[in-house]
């Protein structure tokens, strides 16, 4: 190595955010479910300082709360938030469907064909989660608007813990979820293989909105295909 060589410096406060993001997502924290820092600090080998450097990171992404106590605990999702991340994801999504398709391939159909015969085999609700979250945001990548897939990143990680959290609630309804979630990729995608932007928009926004149903079931009629399975049960209860 020169005198001149450069050598990046690690992000520990980042590189522990990733790992308690993923821990987080996957269900390891459960919602409500108190994180110490100084029991944090002993499992990553350091102090507290780049752990709380982290827990402001994953506050700022929605996936912690602190309390006037002082704790910090794994956010709870409430009906009202599963709406606004909801509503959101439609005026982001549509918008990012609408400009992938005008910039839409063969390679980007073949990709997605890929991913929707990966969620139909996927072993597990995590597994299918986070299929499912890749084929958005490889959607959203292909609007080539970085702004546009930047505020979706904000909400990306909210929604994935909680899509997560609903499969682990909903087991016997997983199978039907997973093919209404399937039948509703399929349809996305005809209008990105066509290249119709305002359809793909339509679609996808139409899409997300029928899933709402499946986290807050007061808010609308059930989707076709899963009126005979639906519980009625609110699939975040506080803890």
């Amino acid at each position: 190595m020169t005198k001149n060589s450069f050598q990046p410096r690690r992000n520990l406060a980042h590189e522990i955010a990733v790992q308690l993001r993923r821990d987080i997502i996957s269900g390891t924290f459960k919602p409500g479910e108190a994180l110490a820092e100084p029991m944090l600090a002993e499992r990553f080998g350091v102090s507290r300082a780049p752990v709380r450097e982290a827990m402001i990171e994953l506050e700022r992404a929605g996936l912690v709360q602190f309390e006037t106590t002082g704790r910090t605990r794994v956010r709870t999702l409430e009906e009202k938030d599963i709406t606004e991340i909801v509503e959101a994801r439609i005026a982001l999504e549509a918008m990012g469907a609408r400009l992938a398709a005008i910039r839409w391939t063969a390679e980007d159909t073949r990709w997605i064909e890929k991913s929707i015969m990966s969620q139909e085999k996927a072993a597990t609700g995590v597994k299918f989660s986070q299929l499912d979250i890749a084929m958005h945001e490889y959607i959203m990548q292909c609007s080539g608007n970085e702004r546009l897939v930047t505020l979706w990143q904000f909400v990306r990680w909210q929604f994935e813990m909680a899509l997560t959290y609903i499969h682990s609630l909903q087991q016997k309804m997983a199978p039907d979820l997973r093919s209404f979630s399937v039948m509703g990729h399929r349809n996305v995608l005809k209008p990105l293989a066509n290249r119709q932007p305002e359809t793909a928009a339509k679609v996808m926004a139409q899409h997300i909105k029928d899933s709402i149903e499946w986290y807050t079931p007061e808010i609308s009629e059930p989707p076709p295909t899963a009126k005979a399975t639906r519980s009625g049960k609110r699939p975040i209860p506080a803890k």
